[in-house]
């Protein structure tokens, strides 16, 4: 055998072997980011569907105990946004562009492994049990919520044949699991490559001075990388060691729930909000319930556009690069997608209360957070014009659907002030702080 034929297949063995690449370890922080987006919308979307203080249903006491739930959910979410921020600073950190795409809800079996179902579902004991196995412990027997569980499929990705030149997904029992592989890759290359693998630009990260979120970092050598890790595990994704974990909160809200209802005159603490709501009509109706009464179906386009906004928004903070000028712009999408967050926040629940269809008695809409196809970063030079344009459509779209939807014309200042606020290229200069 030929000095060569052993360099190459000494090159190829070693090739196969590996756990990581700079390819995988980006490949995993999409799939993380993509978790952690999906989880958001789930959680958001269960939150949306409670009913509001003062419905007619419910009891003081009654809702009392809605509102407590209704918060420590939106707490759980407000920690998905700093899991989703911190794998955005990572993957800057390894000099990639953050990942604010995913697939549409529900997401399709098998996109993720099987034990993973991703779908929309009001506030239920069944949805609370989905979401108590999705933050499960490690090693942990806690059975899915039935409606979920009677969707997952026996199917597992299992090891690829061939060398390891591909990214590829691995299989995971649990999230936190997921995070463990993502861990091991992220030290082995570390290991490998050294400081390199730190290559990217530390201004486009965006850190607590900017986005007050609980556990929010910058992240520029591989001791903080696992520490964001570790704010990620802790907080929520097999996280049960903290009191306040997620894991732990929708235990507490789950047995809450269930002592209301054994104690009390049955009262419905949810709006019966569509599973999985649909803008389209799907090829198989099994997939969701297309939304089409129109009231519910403009405020659905609106609430969509409301996301998709926000999402970009998102994407054009993460860009920014050396220089004041551009900093400031950064700052400003950041600014204007929070507050964005919370216009839509008012509109998902709106549509909560509204009949999904006329041939549907009984089933209420929901925002289905409909992902946009095009979600590339916009180039500078276009980026004032193409969102101040963007916030004037949405603006004038909220007072045409609010002529008919009076819950929402408190919005209508609060989307003119966020319109206003956002600059122009002649109002963000060098040194500009919005």
């Amino acid at each position: 055998m030929s000095t060569e034929t052993i360099a190459i297949e000494k090159a190829a063995a070693a090739l196969q072997l590996r756990l990581s690449s700079r390819e995988q370890l980006a490949h995993l922080l999409a799939e993380a980011a993509e978790l952690e987006h999906n989880l958001l919308c789930c959680y958001l979307y269960a939150a949306f569907s409670l009913k509001q203080p003062g419905t007619s249903e419910l009891q003081a006491g009654e809702a009392k105990q809605v509102d407590a739930w209704r918060g420590s959910i939106m707490q759980v979410a407000m920690e998905e946004m700093t899991h989703l921020a911190l794998i955005a600073n990572l993957s800057v950190a390894i000099g990639v562009r953050p990942h604010f795409n995913r697939p549409n809800l529900p997401v399709a079996p098998l996109y993720h492994p099987a034990d993973i179902v991703v779908e929309l579902a009001p506030f239920s004991l069944d949805t609370l049990d989905h979401f108590i196995y999705l933050e499960r412990p490690e090693g942990s027997d806690l059975p899915d919520g039935k409606s979920f569980a009677s969707r997952r499929e026996d199917y597992h990705r299992g090891a690829r044949p061939g060398a390891s030149l591909m990214p590829s997904a691995m299989d995971y029992a649990t999230i936190g699991e997921f995070y463990a592989h993502l861990r091991a890759c992220l030290t082995e290359l570390a290991n490998d490559v050294g400081e390199t693998l730190f290559c990217g630009d530390p201004s486009m990260q965006i850190g607590p001075d900017r986005l007050d979120l609980p556990g929010m970092a910058t992240i520029s050598n591989l001791q903080e990388a696992l520490a964001a890790l570790d704010t990620i595990v802790t907080q929520g994704e097999g996280g049960a060691s903290a009191e306040d974990s997620h894991f732990v909160r929708f235990v507490l809200i789950r047995d809450e729930l269930a002592e209301l209802r054994a104690s009390s005159r049955g009262a419905e603490t949810a709006w019966p909000a569509a599973r999985n709501p649909l803008m389209r009509k799907p090829a198989d109706p099994a997939i969701g319930v297309h939304i089409n009464e129109p009231g519910a179906a403009a405020v659905l386009d609106l609430g969509n556009a409301v996301y998709a906004l926000t999402l970009r928004l998102l994407g054009q903070a993460w860009g920014g690069q050396s220089g004041a000028r551009l900093q400031a712009r950064c700052t400003a999408d950041l600014e204007a997608a929070l507050q964005l967050m919370r216009v839509l926040g008012s509109i998902g629940q709106h549509l909560c209360t509204l009949p999904a269809r006329l041939d549907m008695p009984g089933v209420h809409a929901g925002l289905s957070f409909t992902m946009p196809r095009a979600t590339e970063p916009l180039v500078e030079s276009a980026e004032a014009v193409w969102i101040t344009e963007r916030l004037e459509q949405i603006l004038l779209g909220l007072r045409l659907v609010a002529r008919s939807q009076a819950p929402l014309l408190r919005l209508v200042p609060q989307l003119e002030a966020i319109a206003r606020r956002y600059p122009s290229n002649e109002h963000v200069g060098a040194g500009t702080k919005p």
